[in-house]
Formats: structure tokens, C-alpha cells, sequence
């Protein structure tokens, strides 16, 4: 009796239940977060809109890393089981990454008054994030693996190579490095820790169901 009802636990109806409560929690605790998080100096009550941007966005770039990682895996052991992981991660990042780009122009709307799409960091996201999807698509059509495995560890470098170098202009450098408030920079590292969560629940409930 006890190993039949904890095969019914493992079914993915069960599974996919738990997955989505879990993600429904920590919606929760992220509005919480973002709504108890302490107000800058500068922006107000504007900062709130950047913690979802930052958390989204790093939890995406997190995303593509851990896809580079895998493939980089692959090519030195030269197997291709990973396959199924490395592509799953690479979506879900994917999409993290365009909720990231999103919240961005809804930050630059409530701190700024207006979208500027020709502010250099924002032309840079929004040509990452063509790439990122070419990348995410090529692996379909790729016929080698150890292509597709390649493609996944150049984009995270080609991203921060390219965040680099675009300069300054409206956006910040580092917005929890550089600030000198405790509170400010807990809840941006409790909101990151949130979503990467997040992430990775998405990637499991996914790659179970494919």
C-alpha cells in the first residue's frame, strides 16, 4: 500500500501540482519581498521595479550559464545524454531573460517617464536577446551536437562581453554593488535567490513533462 500511494506522489500530475505550488509560493514571498523592500534615495518607491528587473534578469543569465556549463561538460566527456538538460535550461533562461528585458522598460517607464530604447544597455539587451534566440532555435536544426553544445557555452560569454563594453548612459553600474544600504541589497539578493528558484523549478517540471 505504501509503495502504490508513493507512486502516485511521483506521477506527473502530483509532480506538476507541487511544481506549481511551489512556484505559487514563491510569487508570494517575491511580492512581499519587493513590497516590504526598503525605497532608495534617488529613485523611491521606483527601486521596486528594478528589484524584479534585476532578479529576472540575472536569473536568466544564471540560466544561460548553467545551460554553458552543461555543454562544456559534454564536449570534454564527449557525451550527449545532456542534451535534453542543456536545451530545457536553455529555454527556461531564455525566458527568464525576456521577463527581465520586460521589467526593464517597465523600470525605465516609472523612474524615467519614458522607454528609451536607444539608451545603449537597453539596445544591448534587446540585440542579446536576438541572439539568445537564434542560439535557442539553431540547436534544433544544428546536426552535430558538439555544435550545439558550443553555441550554448559562447552565449553567456558573448552577453557579459557585450553588457561590458556598452556604455553608461542612464543605466547604473551595479545596482547592489554599489549600494551602501544593508536593506537595499538584501532584498536584491533575496529576490535573485527567489527567482533562480524559481528557475530551477521550472526547468525540472518541464524537462519532466517533455
Amino acid at each position: 500500500m505504501a509503495t502504490k500511494e508513493a507512486a502516485q506522489w511521483r506521477s506527473p500530475v502530483n509532480t506538476n501540482v507541487l511544481a506549481g505550488g511551489a512556484l505559487v509560493t514563491i510569487g508570494i514571498l517575491a511580492v512581499l519581498l519587493v513590497w516590504l523592500g526598503p525605497d532608495e534615495k534617488t529613485l523611491g518607491s521606483g527601486i521596486k521595479a528594478v528589484y524584479v528587473h534585476v532578479s529576472l534578469t540575472w536569473a536568466g543569465l544564471l540560466g544561460f550559464v548553467t545551460a554553458a556549463l552543461i555543454g562544456l561538460a559534454q564536449l570534454i566527456t564527449r557525451g550527449q545524454s545532456l542534451n535534453g538538460w542543456r536545451r530545457t535550461v536553455g529555454w527556461v533562461a531564455f525566458g527568464f531573460y525576456v521577463a527581465g528585458v520586460a521589467a526593464s522598460a517597465l523600470a525605465s517607464q516609472l523612474n524615467w517617464g519614458a522607454v528609451f530604447w536607444q539608451e545603449p544597455r537597453m539596445v544591448t539587451s534587446l540585440n542579446m536577446l536576438a541572439v539568445a534566440l537564434i542560439v535557442q532555435v539553431a540547436q534544433s536544426y544544428f546536426p552535430r551536437w558538439w555544435l550545439q553544445a558550443a553555441l550554448s557555452v559562447l552565449l553567456p560569454v558573448l552577453i557579459f562581453w557585450a553588457n561590458l563594453s556598452a556604455p553608461l548612459v542612464l543605466h547604473p553600474d551595479n545596482a547592489v554593488r554599489n549600494s551602501t544600504a544593508t536593506g537595499i541589497q538584501l532584498t536584491f539578493l533575496g529576490m535573485m535567490a527567489l527567482m533562480a528558484a524559481a528557475e530551477g523549478i521550472v526547468v525540472v517540471a518541464v524537462k519532466r513533462d517533455a
